[in-house]
């Protein structure tokens, strides 16, 4: 888990971070995948896909679980999350910009 002292710079930070990975490799960085990935920073804690998308649903969305799942596929094979196994769960990757680096 990720900790940090000023919440709303992690979120920002992260946001950035990942735009600036998905233009670098042409990649759409959509915004259901900006929200999720916003959720996710938010929590601040594992996320897992239904939790994600009842916050997802409240937003005014018309999502879908496939499309929640989608989202975070991206945003995982992307370097933007961990996936928890043991607790079939989301979380925040601080070191996004190591990710670029992988292709």
């Amino acid at each position: 888990m990720h900790k940090c002292d000023d919440h709303r710079k992690c979120i920002d930070d992260a946001i950035a971070k990942a735009e600036f990975v998905c233009k670098d490799r042409g990649l759409r960085f959509t915004e259901i995948r900006r929200s999720i990935l916003k959720l996710i920073w938010k929590n601040h804690k594992p996320s897992k896909a239904y939790d994600l998308l009842a916050e997802i649903s409240r937003m005014d969305y018309s999502a879908k679980p496939p499309t929640v799942y989608r989202a975070l596929d991206f945003l995982l094979a992307n370097g933007f999350i961990h996936k928890i196994n043991t607790l079939k769960a989301m979380d925040c990757n601080p070191d996004i910009y190591a990710q670029q680096n992988k292709f």
